[in-house]
């Protein structure tokens, strides 16, 4: 696997020397999600790095289930969190993983997953057959995640049984009412926090929608009206 990837990226470096030779400076920034160009020649540049960044983020979100079956469904989905700038936490350890190098070797059976922080992660819905499988997920964090939409959220379901905490805060349009509705097959879901999700267009309906499914859940929402503090009560 490490070395099918390692080919994957020395491909795309290979097909984006020829646009970035024109260019006498060119600092990227996209842990931030910001991109600063400086002294760029061609203004052709700019779509181009795009275009090639948008297909390393496919890449590092496609399933392989060959690597799968071979790795297990805990370990291959921290490798592709971390490969697409998320952390998490392993069971019995206080350490959280951000690097994909890191996460080590030891007993399939040893290494589950109790926490996930999608802050600023490439994560996109394709990826998220990964979390089919994990068994004791209890926090999820997804903020500031450019690619997030309603289909992810859907997907949300395997971790149904387990997840106690999770939060959506500024990740953009494409996380709509219908993903906010996703929620509902949360049942285990005992905090929720909601903000900054333009794409939500009626907040207070689809929030009362939520806190009938989920009685027992603790809803944190500011999503342009009032903010609005423990829903239940």
């Amino acid at each position: 696997q490490s070395a099918k990837m390692a080919a994957l990226m020395r491909n795309a470096a290979i097909r984006m020397t020829p646009i970035l030779r024109p260019c006498t400076y060119v600092m990227v920034s996209h842990r931030n999600g910001t991109l600063k160009r400086h002294k760029i020649e061609k203004q052709k540049v700019r779509t181009k790095i795009w275009v090639d960044y948008d297909m390393l983020h496919k890449v590092f979100n496609k399933v392989d289930r060959t690597h799968i079956d071979r790795v297990g469904c805990e370990r291959a989905a921290a490798e592709w969190l971390t490969r697409c700038g998320a952390a998490v936490r392993i069971q019995d350890v206080e350490e959280w993983f951000h690097n994909y190098n890191n996460l080590g070797t030891g007993p399939l059976g040893k290494f589950v997953i109790e926490e996930i922080d999608a802050s600023w992660a490439d994560i996109q819905a394709e990826g998220f057959d990964y979390l089919d499988g994990l068994k004791a997920v209890r926090t999820v964090k997804f903020s500031r995640c450019p690619y997030l939409q309603d289909a992810c959220l859907e997907r949300l379901a395997p971790l149904s049984h387990s997840l106690h905490s999770l939060e959506i805060t500024h990740c953009g349009e494409m996380v709509t009412d219908t993903g906010i509705l996703a929620l509902q097959q949360l049942k285990s879901l005992q905090r929720l926090r909601l903000a900054d999700l333009p794409g939500v267009k009626d907040p207070e309906g689809t929030l009362q929608t939520l806190q009938s499914a989920l009685p027992a859940c603790f809803i944190t929402a500011d999503l342009g009206l009032t903010e609005a503090e423990g829903l239940n009560g």
